[in-house]
């Protein structure tokens, strides 16, 4: 799916190795809860400026490292997936953005450890 931000573009794509945990009963297919979560990326403002741009800077050389970590707490709502909360951790380079996990969880979650 793509992502567009005035004139630069670039994909949100989700890894075929892509890791998907819900701690909630959840009987969506993982192609469902992937198709959510690029829809809600490629249709969310300030997510895609984001994402497009990192992908811009990568593609034009603008960086000194070439891949940049994310990791998004969106409300399940949005996506419309079950649960209260959705993680979601992947990467940006000069291809896109390419989702690596994807979380459901029943409450808010606890931060990561950096």
């Amino acid at each position: 799916m793509k992502m567009k931000n005035g004139s630069m573009v670039c994909e949100i794509s989700v890894a075929s190795d892509a890791v998907y945990v819900s701690y909630v009963p959840c009987v969506y297919q993982n192609d469902t809860i992937c198709y959510a979560v690029k829809r809600f990326f490629a249709r969310c403002g300030k997510l895609c400026r984001e994402c497009t741009f990192e992908s811009w800077q990568n593609r034009v050389g603008k960086r000194k490292k070439k891949n940049c970590r994310f990791c998004y707490l969106i409300p399940a709502l949005l996506m419309e997936l079950p649960g209260e909360w959705v993680r979601v951790t992947g990467v940006i380079d000069e291809r896109g953005a390419e989702v690596q996990k994807i979380e459901i969880f029943p409450n808010y979650p606890l931060p990561l450890a950096a």
